[in-house]
């Protein structure tokens, strides 16, 4: 008999919320998920922004081996991998693999590879089949770009999106999804949590359309919504419209994964690693309103730059000189006598991977000072939100038709997931 695994990347989820969405608002699929069989799972870091982060924890995940042995430490870094990746692994063992979103994650050269749509901030990333390309463009530009999108861009990436539904999805396959998607917006309209959420949405019927297309082996899906929204909406003493309406999503979507997976497949769901809620606590994320005009206004000499997730970019220069120079000036940058960002140089190739240091409130006339000139700061720079949820260490797995240990460190989620497939 063949066998199959579906790996369900629910990034971040606090169980916790889970319970109390489900038990509020009757939510069937989740109340079904949380009486699956249940392991603990632990990261070896514990500190957010130096490695407790979901694109350090998933290759963790993916690889078997923690942070400290697979030294991939920021979005977009994974190109430098140099451990297998649980799909490749299989894939060398003629074992076939469907990956959707997968966080920080590469094809490089995994035999067997039935589909594979990389996430949409790993820039050295493409998908296949090639017309996914046309799918991801909208959410790639969109999750990069989305404090100030360009609308020729935009439209550019809409087309695609269009292009690719009327080639390869089926309108009436997905119309249940749509149509409540247009409803939500009606009456709700549209902001970036409920947005991300739609997203998950409609990409996990793609994602099931090519799954059963497909049927492979290891199939891994990522789902990004509830993470958001605990960051953006979680209050700590009512679930307010956004997150009833991410929730009852998350429902619907795990409601599909329920009625469209095989009886003996295997199925994990897990969070890789888990959030508190730090409402009221003013952990304030920041992040470039346009990191090129910036770095321009700056008189920094770059040829190419990569906006991440957050607060975080990747730029490369064509001269060492330049890029040593850049270095300097980011790394001296100060407000309030503190440094405005943490810089790194990035390993083979000319480039730097830079990052706003900050997390304090900022007020409206404060400036920052680079080589003797103060900026306004919010000419260059926006609250993109008070946090309300932060990352911890300790996260769930839930699990039905495969054994695994109570409790673990999530990257030998790894080694459970080999023996599964490779000692029969």
């Amino acid at each position: 008999m063949k066998r199959k695994l579906l790996l369900v990347e629910l990034n971040e989820f606090n169980k916790d919320l889970l319970k109390l969405g489900a038990k509020k608002f009757k939510l069937k699929s989740i109340k079904r998920l949380l009486s699956m069989d249940l392991s603990m799972t632990k990261s070896e870091n514990n500190k957010e922004h130096h490695g407790l982060d979901p694109w350090v924890q998933w290759v963790s995940i993916h690889t078997g081996n923690p942070l400290s042995k697979h030294n991939i430490k920021h979005l977009g870094d994974v190109e430098n991998l140099e451990i297998k990746q649980i799909w490749e692994e299989l894939g060398d063992n003629n074992l076939s693999s469907g990956i959707w979103g997968a966080m920080n994650a590469a094809l490089k050269d995994t035999k067997c590879s039935c589909f594979f749509l990389p996430d949409p901030w790993t820039f050295s990333e493409t998908a296949i089949p090639k017309k996914l390309n046309n799918f991801l463009s909208l959410p790639r530009y969109y999750a990069k770009n989305y404090i100030s999108p360009s609308k020729k861009s935009l439209l550019l990436s809409f087309m695609n999106l269009i292009k690719f539904i009327i080639s390869d999805l089926n309108f009436l396959y997905a119309s249940k999804e749509i149509f409540y998607s247009i409803k939500i917006v009606l009456f709700n309209g549209l902001n970036n949590t409920i947005l991300f959420s739609l997203f998950d949405l409609i990409s996990h019927k793609i994602f099931l359309k090519y799954k059963k297309k497909y049927d492979p082996n290891l199939s891994i899906i990522f789902l990004n919504c509830l993470a958001h929204a605990q960051h953006e909406s979680w209050q700590r003493d009512r679930i307010n419209n956004d997150m009833k309406i991410t929730l009852k999503i998350v429902d619907k979507i795990l409601n599909n994964i329920f009625n469209e997976i095989d009886s003996k497949e295997a199925l994990i769901v897990l969070n890789a690693l888990g959030q508190k809620n730090v409402e009221g606590e003013e952990y304030c994320i920041y992040r470039q309103i346009n990191p090129k005009k910036f770095l321009n206004s700056m008189n920094i000499k770059f040829s190419r730059l990569e906006q991440c997730m957050t607060n975080e970019s990747h730029v490369f220069f064509k001269k060492e000189d330049n890029m040593k120079d850049a270095y300097k000036t980011l790394k001296n940058a100060k407000i309030r006598n503190k440094y405005l960002f943490h810089v790194e140089y990035k390993k083979d190739s000319l480039g730097l991977f830079y990052q706003l240091n900050c997390t304090f409130k900022i007020n409206e006339e404060d400036t920052f000072i680079i080589k003797g000139q103060s900026f306004k700061f919010y000419k260059y720079f926006s609250l993109l939100c008070e946090r309300t949820g932060s990352h911890v260490p300790h996260g769930e797995l839930f699990f039905k038709n495969i054994s695994l240990a109570e409790t673990l460190y999530n990257h030998n989620l790894y080694d459970f997931i080999l023996n599964y497939f490779l000692n029969k």
